[in-house]
């Protein structure tokens, strides 16, 4: 009785030992999918700006492409 006793305990021993280990990498492995989850939105944001200032410079630029651009007119003195 004694014997089976110490290895029940040794099993549970065994098995909390694993339940911490495990919640400690899951804290850990949580914390690290945080902070990545925050760099991609940051990265996120700042593609979006990116991609609003180029589309803005493209119309722009088109723009300047199709407006008329009239001559200055110099005054030829002969």
């Amino acid at each position: 009785m004694e014997s089976a006793c110490v290895t029940i305990h040794e099993a549970l021993k065994t098995v909390i030992d694993s339940q911490t280990h495990y919640r400690l990498r899951e804290a850990q492995d949580r914390a690290r999918a945080e902070d990545l989850n925050s760099r991609v939105s940051y990265w996120s944001v700042g593609e979006t700006i990116a991609l609003f200032v180029v589309s803005f410079s493209q119309v722009l630029l088109l723009k300047s492409f199709f407006t008329e651009k009239r001559p200055i007119n110099r005054a030829v003195h002969s």
